[in-house]
């Protein structure tokens, strides 16, 4: 997930969010756990958002190396590497805790 600093427009240390290119396109999507989710709050649902996926994709499915999947992103390999990291943490978590996933699609403001 991005990084905000308080009070300062354009998100992240001033800056204008960067345009990510991302080739899967989401709707809002959401996959339930199999056990039952009776009381489901909203605080309870992990959102992956599509450059998320997208990373993930082009690292684990597609076999590309992260200076290769960055630049097919348009990022920086430092920048890439922190949305894929965020997205393996944000997946390890709603597995582990049988939360529901939500698939967004979001502009990035990092």
């Amino acid at each position: 997930m991005p990084r905000w600093m308080r009070g300062r427009p354009g998100g992240c240390r001033g800056r204008p969010p960067i345009e990510v290119r991302s080739e899967i396109n989401v709707e809002d999507l959401i996959f339930l756990p199999i056990k039952g989710t009776v009381g489901l709050n909203q605080s309870d649902i992990v959102e992956i958002y599509d450059y998320e996926v997208e990373a993930l994709k082009l690292v684990h499915l597609d076999g590309l190396s992260t200076d290769e999947a960055a630049a097919k992103m348009g990022l920086s390999k430092a920048t890439f590497w922190r949305i894929l990291e965020t997205c393996r943490m944000k997946l390890a978590d709603a597995i582990s805790s049988g939360k529901p996933i939500k698939l967004v699609s979001k502009k990035s403001d990092f």
